[in-house]
């Protein structure tokens, strides 16, 4: 079945199972400029998700409303279904349930880049809440 992968900017890993599973499909990002200004998402996570999706081979780089660039992808690839991320953020799943109504939508887990035991140090707050849990899930 043909399909075409959707990074979001919540699963920006170029060696994701996602991508291994469907070398064959093309792979799409949308930079969403409705989405960037009402989240008021700053210039150096712009940059950051950029330079992530530079490291990606041959990924297709859009701008424009997420879901009707996709649906426009999905008419012009002529794939059966879009893989893609969970994501925590609220407006991408609510695009993706908006992708349901159009094809399949397969989300593959996010895999978290902790692998050991040890804490990190870097923005402590945030660890000293949680660190434990993000260690444990594999």
């Amino acid at each position: 079945m043909p399909a075409l992968i959707w990074f979001n900017e919540d699963g920006l890993n170029p060696q994701h199972q996602m991508v291994q599973d469907y070398a064959d499909a093309p792979k799409v990002y949308v930079f969403d400029v409705n989405y960037l200004k009402q989240w008021a998402i700053a210039k150096h996570r712009v940059q950051f998700i950029y330079e992530s999706l530079l490291e990606i081979p041959n990924i297709e780089i859009y701008k424009g409303e997420t879901v009707a660039v996709l649906q426009q992808l999905i008419t012009d690839y002529q794939v059966n279904e879009i893989v893609t991320t969970e994501t925590p953020n609220r407006l991408i799943k609510s695009w993706q349930d908006e992708l349901l109504k159009y094809t399949n939508l397969i989300t593959y887990p996010e895999v978290y880049p902790a692998t050991d035991s040890r804490s990190t140090r870097r923005f402590s707050h945030y660890w000293r809440k949680s660190d434990r849990a993000w260690l444990t899930l594999t």
